[in-house]
């Protein structure tokens, strides 16, 4: 049997490991919430999202990351909770889901 690896660029793993310090203990937080769940069900569609994204570019380029690709895997977990968990958590407020 064959197996096909993805040879990955060593700055990948830097970006990745520092996302995963930021993304732990938001998602930890999130869970530990009196909401109902609500906070936590943010929190994964965020994650949830960001690691899309990273895949995308993990594929998209795996040896040779752009500036652009190392920030987004750096930082982009926060931009996206930042930007999407107001607007989603709002969604849901008004939409009424428990």
């Amino acid at each position: 049997m064959r197996q096909t690896v993805l040879p990955l660029s060593a700055l990948y793993r830097e970006a990745l490991y520092f996302s995963l310090i930021q993304q732990v203990p938001v998602a930890g937080l999130c869970c530990l919430l009196l909401d109902g769940g609500r906070a936590a069900r943010v929190c994964a569609a965020v994650l949830l999202g960001y690691w899309i994204g990273a895949a995308l570019i993990l594929v998209r380029r795996p040896r040779d990351p752009s500036m652009g690709d190392l920030a987004f895997l750096r930082w982009g977990f926060l931009l996206l909770v930042m930007v999407i968990a107001p607007v989603l958590g709002t969604a849901l407020r008004w939409a009424r889901v428990d």
